[in-house]
């Protein structure tokens, strides 16, 4: 049996990877702030119905910012800064 999210409540879960979001965040800001907030959103329902979905953002701009996504702060993966130097705000 299918659910609302697409996939079987037998499977683990669904995962996006956005890669090179710093390119549509330049281009179209608002957009790419609208994504994330709504990509917080159905992650959050999904888990309320016990699926899993996650969605991981890469950058190649280590100054990229974000609003609070889902009213939470976008933080850096401290384990995976391709620069050291680089800290939080």
């Amino acid at each position: 049996m299918s659910q609302e999210y697409g996939w079987t409540p037998e499977a683990a879960g669904l995962v996006l990877v956005f890669t090179g979001y710093d390119t549509f965040a330049t281009h179209c800001p608002r957009s790419a702030q609208i994504v994330l907030d709504t990509m917080a959103h159905h992650s959050r329902s999904a888990s309320l119905i016990g699926r899993r979905l996650m969605c991981l953002v890469q950058s190649n701009d280590p100054h990229i910012r974000f609003q609070p996504v889902g009213a939470v702060p976008a933080l850096w993966n401290d384990a995976e800064w391709a620069d050291a130097n680089r800290r939080p705000d």
